[in-house]
């Protein structure tokens, strides 16, 4: 453990539950028209008492974005669309925030319950932890493969995570810790995981906190869902989370997904109708997962390979 980080963590502002501190909430945006109402209604129907501040951080929306963040008394902060990286966004409006407990939310999230930013909060607020993150549920209208990913990706039980499993799309943690590392700006994807992993080897504790649900309406179309999927499994291959191992296990548990995935459809009543999108869902993550290995297996071997021609 680094001990120059013990003190940060240590000093950092916890106050009891009794109290509802200031809070600033940062949304990454890019033509987020269809959701961000929803989004923001949600949080203007929390029943938390403290101050809320919402910064939005556009790239270059071309819809009403940034109207509808404007009209609904956001912060709105800009950059250009060619600069943008996930962690760079997150720097810049937390940079911004003038308040020490920072929540960061997907603008298509929709916070599930009034107590959501309360229950979020709690770890934090009682000195249980630095870092906390909530649960995705799917659009009920979204794939049944949809439905169940979300199920899988968080199973875990309340507590302490021993896991770099911080999400972007709805977490919060302590501004304190921010400062003492910021979050990557080169990844093109889980800058969150990343953010979780070396604060926790440095000795921060994360929560997961099941109560603090948010909808996502996530629903990609194959391609996208390809190119995501690819992004996130590719660097956690580069950062040490995931081993190689990994793929074929879940290559073996194909079938078992595919069934549930159509017993959901089943339980909906559309089976039939869902079965292609069902099967096209698992294919394209499994072919997202293969391509992801491919690429990391190839670019390690080619960095040996220049080592071995420079000896």
């Amino acid at each position: 453990m680094s001990h120059f980080l013990i003190q940060p963590y240590q000093n950092a502002s916890i106050i009891g539950a009794e109290h509802e501190v200031p809070v600033s909430i940062i949304i990454r945006a890019l033509n987020e028209e269809r959701y961000l109402p929803d989004c923001l209604r949600a949080i203007r129907q929390q029943r938390y008492q403290g101050d809320i501040e919402i910064i939005l951080v556009d790239s270059g929306s071309v819809d009403s974005t940034v109207e509808i963040a404007k009209t609904n008394g956001c912060n709105v902060l800009y950059i250009p669309k060619e600069e943008f990286s996930y962690g760079g966004a997150l720097n810049y409006g937390i940079s911004k925030a003038r308040y020490d407990y920072i929540v960061v939310l997907s603008a298509h999230c929709v916070p599930d319950s009034p107590d959501w930013l309360s229950e979020l909060l709690a770890p934090i607020r009682q000195g249980l932890a630095q870092m906390v993150y909530g649960p995705h549920r799917a659009d009920p209208e979204a794939r049944s493969s949809e439905i169940n990913y979300f199920v899988e990706k968080f199973s875990q039980s309340r507590g302490l995570q021993s896991s770099p499993r911080l999400n972007n799309g709805n977490s919060a943690f302590l501004k304190e810790l921010w400062k003492v590392r910021p979050f990557d700006e080169k990844l093109s994807a889980q800058e969150d995981v990343e953010f979780s992993s070396w604060h926790i080897n440095n000795g921060a504790r994360l929560y997961f906190v099941p109560s603090a649900r948010v909808v996502h309406y996530h629903n990609d179309r194959n391609k996208t869902l390809y190119r995501r999927i690819y992004n996130e499994v590719l660097v956690e291959f580069q950062l040490g989370i995931r081993k190689l191992g990994w793929v074929p296990y879940k290559i073996l548990l194909l079938p078992i997904r595919i069934t549930k995935d159509l017993a959901l459809a089943y339980r909906r009543n559309g089976m039939i109708r869902a079965f292609r999108g069902v099967v096209y869902f698992r294919l394209v993550e499994i072919g997202a997962y293969l391509a992801a290995s491919s690429k990391y297996i190839n670019v390690a071997l080619e960095g040996k390979r220049r080592i071995l021609k420079m000896k």
